[in-house]
């Protein structure tokens, strides 16, 4: 089996696990049985919407691509791969083991490979956009995109932080006292890694970094994936009467989504348009030159007949 075939294989198999995990969990069977509070499984379900309808789809389309080779696959490899290991993480982390009945311990394999894998084949899939990098987006779409993924980060910074700062007055939210546990690895993975990453990549798509460009395919993806899941919990809150979800943050939240899945529709598409008129060209190329040597071929023997 070639590499491609490994590595497109295993991306389809990241997308299977996170849609099968999606259909077992409380979104769809309820064969898994997460030990958390209500309210935080109401934020699950809505979160499990995005694996189910875009995340867990992607992997699966961009390990097809791969497979066939495609250059554009570990551009869109890399979104999903990199929002299955933040949520993957969060699955064994996240519940309360002492607090919550449930079974979801008993799934840690499953959640095990999809981490194993997920670091994986987004080293791969970085290492090929280094070999072998896409074209970069346009101005109009790194000054948006950059726009969006700044706009974005900064907005869940402040919110991350405003809540923490809660917790230092003794005015403690009610997802802090049910999911002490959640509501702090939550802070540190997002204010450790995925905001600070996000932060970088708008600030390079908005200054035209030539680096930029690969953090936007790879980083862009996985960012629009994340803010889909948080604008679903969010709804859900809303709809549930949450009052630690006012409807004004929850319309912030998924305007925020809407606009990163549009400005990454169009990088996409971008990438895909310029590619096909790469290809058309050296297409047209080819052929010009083959009817340039065959034509030499033919006056050669033209020029040889004549002579005899």
């Amino acid at each position: 089996m070639q590499r491609q075939h490994l590595a497109g294989a295993v991306t389809i198999g990241v997308g299977a696990a996170m849609i099968s995990n999606a259909l077992l969990g409380p979104l769809g069977f309820g064969v898994i049985s997460f030990r958390e509070s209500a309210a935080m499984e109401t934020q699950l379900v809505g979160g499990e919407v995005t694996s189910l309808v875009l995340a867990g789809p992607l992997a699966i389309a961009a390990g097809i691509l791969w497979w066939r080779g495609s250059r554009r696959a570990p551009a869109l490899a890399l979104g999903p791969l990199g929002y299955a290991l933040y949520t993957a993480v969060q699955f064994v982390l996240v519940p309360d083991y002492g607090r919550y009945p449930g079974n979801n311990e008993r799934w840690f394999p499953l959640y095990l490979c999809i981490v194993l894998a997920s670091w994986i084949m987004a080293l791969e899939a970085w290492r090929e956009l280094d070999e072998r990098p896409l074209v970069a987006p346009s101005h109009r779409t790194s000054t948006l995109l950059g726009g969006a993924l700044l706009a974005t980060n900064i907005l869940f910074a402040f919110a991350w932080w405003a809540s923490i700062a809660t917790t230092y007055v003794g005015a403690q939210p009610p997802g802090y006292i049910e999911h002490p546990t959640a509501f702090w690895l939550i802070r540190l993975m997002d204010l450790g890694f995925v905001i600070p990453i996000g932060t970088v990549a708008g600030l390079g798509l908005l200054q035209r970094k030539q680096w930029a460009a690969r953090l936007a395919y790879g980083f862009g993806g996985m960012q629009m994936l994340l803010a889909c899941a948080v604008a679903g919990m969010a709804v859900r809150q809303w709809l549930a009467g949450d009052v630690s979800m006012p409807a004004p943050f929850a319309v912030v939240i998924l305007t925020a989504a809407v606009s990163l899945v549009a400005l990454y529709t169009v990088l996409i598409l971008h990438t895909l348009t310029i590619e096909r008129r790469i290809a058309i060209i050296a297409r047209n190329v080819r052929a010009g030159m083959a009817a340039t040597a065959i034509d030499k071929r033919q006056r050669v023997g033209s020029g040889t007949l004549a002579r005899r």
